[in-house]
């Protein structure tokens, strides 16, 4: 039997958060290997009794290795339990290149990291419509060397950016002095998050930029949480101001027409930023050369041949619009 490392997102704590792929892979799993200091141990209940658990809190990168690499070659399958979701700072490439420089095979499974647990527990949605179109997760280090840092995305929080800070709480201080150097103000919403979804442990601290330093500190958090920062951490300010496109019914979808007076301007305008409404566009054409004035028909002929070049267009819609074309020119 040939053995494979299976790489499980473990998500942010709570056990039922783990897909059901995950659960399936540590029930099978011969030896799992998790991080003990991230990972809620209430996740291994689903291990065989027989399986090998090893806690991986306090080996190095090629103690891990080896140890996958070795089962791996016994034709075991081996779990390395990750927490949150090994893509967000997961430390996971070295240990892929290690399998791959042995032949090892490996699957990933990924998990819920801990910036959508925060967000969820907050009740908050982090890319609120109008008010924050772009996500920034970053991290602070006190010693770690990294490429940018916190003041260098700080100033995006102005253009519509929320920001999310892993490792950030015991250097608190530091974080919030370089997003004051980035020239945000003392006013802007922060929300800390320790182990979300960890009930029972969880804890939720809600503060402004001035403030939230001497709030974390009096509830002593020092690891396992995220900050975030942006207008999105009070939503209530939004309400009944800020709504989606998706399901307004000004504005059209694929699913759905919208309530529009210029019908063809309306899907022009789509068309141009999107070739995915093509055939919406070609349709309004074909109604808007029927009752058009003769000057009017050229024009609209002409874009009707522009959109068959352009977009994709089904068969019958095709053959449609191509007689358009084809009485036309026959006057």
């Amino acid at each position: 039997m040939k053995g494979k490392v299976v790489f499980i997102g473990a998500g942010p704590g709570d056990p039922e958060l783990i897909t059901v792929k995950a659960k399936n892979y540590i029930e099978d799993a011969d030896v799992i290997l998790y991080a003990g200091s991230l990972i809620n141990p209430e996740i291994l209940k689903w291990a065989r009794k027989d399986a090998e658990i090893v806690n991986t809190a306090e080996l190095t990168l090629e103690e891990i290795t080896d140890l996958m690499i070795k089962k791996a070659k016994e034709g075991k399958l081996v779990a390395r339990l990750k927490s949150g979701d090994f893509s967000i700072y997961g430390a996971l490439m070295e240990e892929l290149w290690a399998l791959q420089d042995a032949g090892i095979d490996y699957e990933l499974v990924p998990g819920i990291t801990a910036a959508i647990a925060a967000a969820s527990v907050l009740g908050i949605e982090l890319t609120l419509p109008k008010v924050s179109q772009t996500v920034i997760i970053t991290r602070a280090s006190a010693s770690v060397p990294m490429e940018g840092s916190i003041k260098d995305f700080a100033p995006l929080l102005n253009k519509g950016a929320s920001l999310v800070i892993y490792t950030g709480v015991h250097v608190i201080d530091k974080v919030v002095e370089e997003i004051r150097e980035a020239g945000i103000s003392d006013d802007i919403p922060v929300a800390v998050v320790y182990k979300a979804t960890w009930w029972g442990e969880q804890k939720i601290i809600l503060g402004e930029l001035r403030d939230i330093a001497e709030k974390v500190k009096k509830e002593k958090i020092t690891r396992d949480a995220v900050i975030i920062v942006g207008k999105i951490v009070r939503p209530e300010k939004y309400k009944g101001l800020v709504r989606s496109s998706t399901y307004d019914p000004k504005h059209y979808t694929s699913f759905r027409t919208a309530e529009v007076t210029d019908k063809l301007k309306y899907f022009e305008l789509r068309y141009t930023t999107d070739k995915i409404f093509g055939e919406e566009y070609l349709k309004a054409l074909i109604e808007a050369y029927a009752t058009s004035s003769k000057e009017e028909k050229e024009v609209i002929v002409e874009k009707i041949k522009k959109v068959l070049n352009e977009a994709k267009i089904n068969p019958k819609l095709k053959e449609e619009a191509e007689k358009i074309i084809k009485l036309h020119l026959d006057f």
